[in-house]
């Protein structure tokens, strides 16, 4: 039987605007302190791994990540833009106090998880749904039988893996995506399963 493909799939570090409580999408932000404590127990979680590939958001905070987690392999991370977080458009670097204020009805389309939310100058779930599955697509068919990890962002995740289980837009966010969390996808016979989902054992340890 051919070697199912195998997609290790996590979220990039804890980041200054996580620990501020800003939303940060199209926004170029640091990793912390913590975060980089983080990647370095992803690295080691992953330290057996043979992985073949990495791909990675184009944000630094993602190829930051993504290099810790590599080590010493001689895998580049290889940024594709199609994995980017969700732009928040006019909500970028906002606290959600803030916004809640400045954009109720907009906020309330958002807590209430409904598909019509966008917020302003920024894109819809949908879109998002759409170019990380394209993204998927891609990774895995250049690397059948392989061993790819994948470094995104939150709410990209979230849309990737609700588009992997067949869910609807409005049940997106009924998965947590934790820093540096590790979810595993296995393809097998042309289908794609989720193996491991939100794995934090590797970061016990951590604050």
């Amino acid at each position: 039987m051919a070697k199912s493909t195998r997609i290790y799939l996590a979220r990039h570090g804890q980041t200054v605007t996580n620990r501020e409580g800003r939303f940060c999408g199209h926004a170029e932000t640091e990793l912390t302190a913590l975060g980089i404590e983080q990647s370095h127990a992803l690295a080691a979680r992953l330290e057996r791994a043979p992985i073949a590939a990495c791909y990675t958001s184009d944000f630094t905070r993602a190829i930051r990540t993504a290099t810790i987690a590599l080590g010493e392999r001689g895998v580049a991370p290889r940024p594709d833009p199609d994995l980017r977080e969700l732009h928040y458009g006019e909500w970028e670097l906002e606290r959600e106090s803030a916004i809640r204020k400045r954009y109720p009805e907009q906020h309330r389309l958002m807590r209430d998880e409904s598909p019509d939310w966008r917020p302003p100058g920024g894109e819809s779930v949908a879109e998002v749904r759409a170019r990380t599955a394209r993204a998927l697509e891609r990774i895995v068919h250049a690397h059948r039988g392989r061993e790819v990890l994948v470094v995104s962002h939150g709410t990209a995740i979230n849309c990737l893996l609700s588009t992997v289980l067949g869910m609807p837009e409005s049940h997106i966010f009924r998965i947590d995506v934790a820093n540096c969390a590790l979810t595993e996808l296995e393809e097998r016979g042309g289908r794609l399963y989720v193996a491991r989902l939100n794995d934090t054992a590797h970061l016990a340890a951590l604050p």
